[in-house]
């Protein structure tokens, strides 16, 4: 936003013209002020009313201007001093406060034009719904005016946020602080679930799904993935989430070889789930590619198609068939992890009926106001296959649940899929997002960049899900040119006029110039500030605002008395040994 706004008058101008109004008001006040009090104290005859008979009386004498005058001017130039050291130091504290970006706010989105986005907005939209609790997850306030922005309990949003920008303690703490139904929260950190975990457990139960020990949580309790393998159209999603999650970022799958190892897998995915057996039997079979047991008890279960299919992958050449059965080795290697096996297999040499622990229920979570927290990293030895799969099963679960119950859900659920692309790589959710909202399910996806959304989907379903998304919130942090141009496109120009004046010997001329220019360019949203975000929402101009961490609200002692109950605190060093001096022996003489 480089171009000023002009209208009327220069800004130089107008500020002379106002210092001389200030000037004359104080002076002339303050004059007449002083001699009036002055002759009181002093007890001799008022002066003139009129402030010119004043003025003139005064030039010339005539009205007397006692030393009591002298001493209210002197109180009144002191106060006067005092409150401008007042304004001037206020003035400069809410300086510190705002931020470069803060002069476009008033081209942004304010007031009505905010109507649906405002608190009283979404409380209505709340009490539709059936919610007494909040109005709505909170996005910040507007720099403009101040006014809360609310995402209501129907919004679904798309964030991008880059690193170390505050998007966990901006957006997804403070929204699961106040969801009003069940919570599914994934993360590649254990910070929320440190923070937000102590007031979440006083409403319900909470579960951590900690593969990869991010938050060192022991396997209390464990989730059979092939619970939710109940037809051979189940099993081809679970493969689904396997080939998606251990797929290289930007490679390709081939032509042949990914579509042959997601068919046998699948295929194995059902054996396993009808013979009631652990997911690691999935992996056994695998790496011994001839074992017909899966055949065996696919055919019992009259799975014609697949047992046939299996039986004609094992007849393949050993070449060709060691090619699929390698793909398919690899897309779940993951399993080989003995600490991702202990949430999703029996331990202890029980099986899947007689494990003892807790097992997880996607139904009864989808029933409930529990929270589930999913934690996982990318890279090497990534659980996100298995993270993505618990994930879709407890949305398939609240979506049948919003089914019986008349199509939605009672309660909103919230989903706060924070690195979203890394954690819960959901190839499909594109295609549903859309009407999650209309079935009380609240997805808040959270990415590092545009580039993360296009490796996962690609570039048209990353589009397809931005416009379906009711809420985006850009929160700074993005150097990829490409999208902060389109971003910068959305937010649009605003328009101002010129006006010149030009003198000769003919007189004065004044000319207007209208013009347009961009509220924020590629650089201003490069380096927005932190603390700010700005919000595209559905039926609303772009809003700047400011963001509102959690220890900015209501939750803050809470969710310290959380963060000290559950963090992990520092390992106390070992005592170094004091030597001590020799103790001399009494008996013995030198």
């Amino acid at each position: 936003m480089s171009a000023p706004n002009r209208k009327g008058m220069g800004l130089g101008d107008a500020l002379l013209v106002w210092f001389a109004i200030g000037f004359i008001v104080i002076v002339g006040g303050g004059t007449y002020a002083a001699v009036h009090l002055g002759s009181w104290m002093a007890g001799i005859d008022a002066p003139p009313k009129h402030p010119i008979d004043l003025i003139a009386g005064l030039v010339k004498g005539r009205v007397p201007w006692p030393v009591q005058s002298t001493v209210a001017a002197a109180l009144m130039v002191g106060v006067l001093l005092v409150l401008a050291i007042v304004v001037l130091v206020a003035w400069r504290k809410g300086a510190s406060k705002r931020a470069r970006v803060d002069k476009a706010a008033r081209y942004l989105g304010r007031g009505k034009s905010l109507a649906a986005f405002s608190e009283k907005g979404a409380r209505a939209t709340a009490e539709r719904l059936g919610v007494t609790d909040t109005p709505g997850i909170v996005v910040g306030k507007v720099v403009s005016t101040g006014q809360t922005f609310i995402q209501s309990w129907e919004d679904l949003s798309l964030d991008i946020w880059g690193p170390r920008t505050g998007k966990s303690t901006s957006r997804v703490m403070p929204a699961i602080l106040d969801a009003p139904g069940a919570v599914v929260s994934t993360s590649n950190k254990r910070d929320v679930v440190d923070g937000t975990r102590g007031v979440r457990e006083l409403t319900a139960p909470v579960w951590v799904f900690d593969p990869q020990k991010i938050a060192q949580e022991e396997a209390q309790w464990w989730w059979n993935p092939l619970s939710y393998v109940t037809d051979e159209e189940k099993a081809y999603k679970l493969t689904q989430h396997f080939s998606v999650g251990s797929r290289v970022p930007g490679s390709k799958p081939d032509a042949y070889f990914d579509p042959k190892a997601e068919d046998i897998l699948s295929s194995y995915f059902l054996a396993a789930a009808l013979g009631e057996l652990p997911i690691t039997q999935v992996y056994l079979w695998v790496t011994e590619q001839v074992n017909r047991e899966p055949i065996n008890i696919l055919k019992e279960h009259d799975y014609e198609l697949q047992y046939k299919g299996l039986e004609s992958t094992l007849e393949l050449a050993d070449k060709q068939r060691d090619g699929i059965f390698g793909t398919a080795e690899k897309m779940i290697q993951c399993l080989k992890s003995r600490n991702t096996l202990r949430w999703v297999a029996p331990m202890g040499g029980a099986t899947v009926a007689t494990d003892a622990r807790r097992q997880f229920n996607p139904h009864a979570f989808a029933a409930s106001q529990e929270t589930i927290y999913i934690l996982s990293k990318e890279g090497a030895g990534s659980a996100s296959p298995l993270t993505t799969a618990l994930t879709v099963a407890i949305a398939e679960a609240m979506e049948e649940r919003a089914e019986r119950n008349g199509g939605r859900l009672p309660k909103p659920a919230l989903f706060a899929l924070d690195e979203l692309a890394n954690v819960v790589r959901w190839a499909a959710l594109p295609d549903q997002f859309s009407h999650y909202g209309s079935k009380g399910l609240i997805v808040m996806g959270i990415l590092q960049s545009w580039s993360q959304g296009v490796e996962l989907w690609g570039e048209a379903n990353m589009r397809k899900i931005w416009s379906a998304a009711n809420v985006k919130v850009y929160g700074g942090g993005v150097a990829e040119e490409g999208f902060l141009r389109a971003l910068s496109d959305l937010i649009g120009d605003y328009s101002y006029t010129n006006v010149s004046v030009s003198s000769g010997k003919s007189g004065s001329s004044r000319s207007r110039q209208e013009g347009k220019e961009r509220i924020f360019d590629v650089s201003n949203l490069a380096e927005l500030d932190r603390g700010r975000a700005v919000v595209l929402a559905s039926g609303a101009p772009a809003t700047l605002v400011r963001t509102m961490p959690w220890y900015t609200g209501r939750h803050k002692d809470a969710v310290e008395a959380s963060i000290k109950k559950y963090s992990p605190r520092p390992e106390e060093p070992e005592p170094v040994p004091v030597p001590t001096a020799p103790v001399s022996n009494p008996w013995v003489t030198g």
